[in-house]
């Protein structure tokens, strides 16, 4: 299973005088841009550095693409309430869809229906007349439309539908690896099984990154791909609690049926609104399904102490759920489970900033991901790394800032009901 797959990448030596990358020596008095963690947000920041010339380590305290990324859904749509995250997701679609120069993202055109009811229905118009607008295809199907094209559905309780043709799901710890290799052949270096357990000051300018074996890794910048354990490694390198982000980890469930015989074959994702519940049929059998249902995101969670199994009932309502919206789904099976866990801000999008108001210069960060996080990461990663070199944004990256939440300059979504919609 995807979520369990990583990849071991050949690591380079560091010493304290300098960090090797190939042939080059880069002394300590050199800019060296440290990226802790390695999914697919911090490998995607790695190689945007990297193809810019810029010399980078990346810390990793697993393996590429183990932690959440592993435990992706790995859905890539355009669906978004807000126009710039819409822009990035469609920006990041077609990198999914045009990966070769990069490695093999595993994208398979899928498509995907939403399933409306009457409550939203004007919402979801809204947002497709904005994502055709932008050149993210959608169209508006009738219910008989979609019987037509869809036969296997129930549509009770639903309005009409939205489908995306070029929509589907990716591989998102090949991805991480993908865009990691790809970074170490342009001169970065790789770090496994190393943590980061303190970011070292001097009169309030990063100067190094304590590591878990006491050594230190000097650098002038560093960048936050921590995910969940963002706060704990701030609260470690003296970041008040008072000043500490506005973010918590909530586990979200996904259980994997096999799919009958007459339901096998490249199928669509199924975002269902009425039964906030969404389905992803992947390769030729199986059917990976979540939860839409806010409930899910406002029950906290210890991130060192992640729930390890999915609980009977929870498995038993995902099957019920999906039975009544594909009956055919009835004579599924149980094939397997995982949990994840989303690193969710207020108003369940990124913080992508830089934290020299904490006292952290040259620190930046890109964190609060909200279960977006591997659909958007291409354009993530090239957000955080035009940040930190001071580049002009191709996207309006201030939007993301840390002060937003200060300042009451939140995103709204028109799916305020829905969870990871947006």
């Amino acid at each position: 299973m995807r979520y369990s797959v990583g990849v071991t990448l050949p690591c380079k030596i560091h010493n304290m005088n300098g960090v090797s990358q190939g042939s080059v020596i880069f002394m300590s008095g050199d800019e060296i841009i440290v990226v802790i963690g390695a999914g697919s947000i911090g490998s995607s920041a790695a190689y945007h550095l990297a193809n810019s010339g810029k010399r980078v380590v990346v810390i990793e305290k697993g393996q590429i693409g183990t932690g959440m990324t592993s435990r992706s859904s790995a859905i890539v749509r355009t669906h978004y309430s807000n126009e710039i995250v819409a822009r990035m997701a469609l920006y990041s679609m077609n990198i999914f869809k045009n990966f070769e120069h990069i490695g093999n993202s595993g994208f398979v055109k899928s498509g995907m229906l939403i399933l409306v009811p009457e409550d939203l229905r004007q919402g979801t118009l809204d947002n497709v007349a904005m994502l055709n607008r932008i050149g993210a295809p959608n169209l508006c199907l009738g219910i008989e439309e979609a019987k037509a094209k869809f036969p296997e559905i129930d549509y009770g309780g639903i309005n009409f539908a939205d489908y995306e043709p070029e929509s589907g799901y990716a591989d998102s710890v090949g991805v991480a690896n993908a865009y990691t290799r790809a970074a170490q052949n342009l001169g970065a270096e790789i770090r496994l099984s190393v943590s980061a357990k303190k970011l070292i000051t001097e009169n309030g300018k990063i100067r190094s990154v304590l590591l878990d074996d006491g050594s230190h890794l000097n650098c002038s910048k560093v960048i936050l791909c921590t995910n969940i354990w963002t706060n704990k490694l701030l609260s470690a390198s003296g970041v008040s609690d008072l000043e500490s982000f506005p973010l918590w980890a909530a586990a979200h469930p996904v259980v994997v049926f096999r799919r009958p015989k007459d339901l096998e074959g490249i199928k669509p994702i199924l975002w269902d609104y009425k039964m906030k519940v969404y389905s992803k049929p992947e390769g030729q059998s199986l059917c990976f399904v979540g939860s839409l249902d806010p409930s899910f995101d406002n029950i906290r969670t210890d991130p060192d102490s992640l729930m390890t199994e999915v609980p009977f009932e929870i498995v038993d309502s995902f099957a019920e759920a999906m039975s009544r919206r594909i009956p055919a789904m009835s004579r599924g099976e149980f094939h397997s489970s995982y949990v994840g866990a989303y690193d969710l801000t207020p108003d369940q999008h990124p913080i992508v900033d830089e934290l020299t108001a904490l006292g952290l210069e040259g620190a930046y960060c890109c964190v609060g991901l909200s279960g977006h996080g591997f659909k958007l990461s291409p354009a993530l990663g090239l957000m955080t790394s035009e940040l930190v070199q001071g580049a002009d944004p191709t996207f309006k990256v201030a939007m993301f800032s840390l002060d937003r939440f200060k300042t009451g300059k939140l995103f709204r979504s028109k799916h305020e009901s829905l969870a990871t919609i947006a």
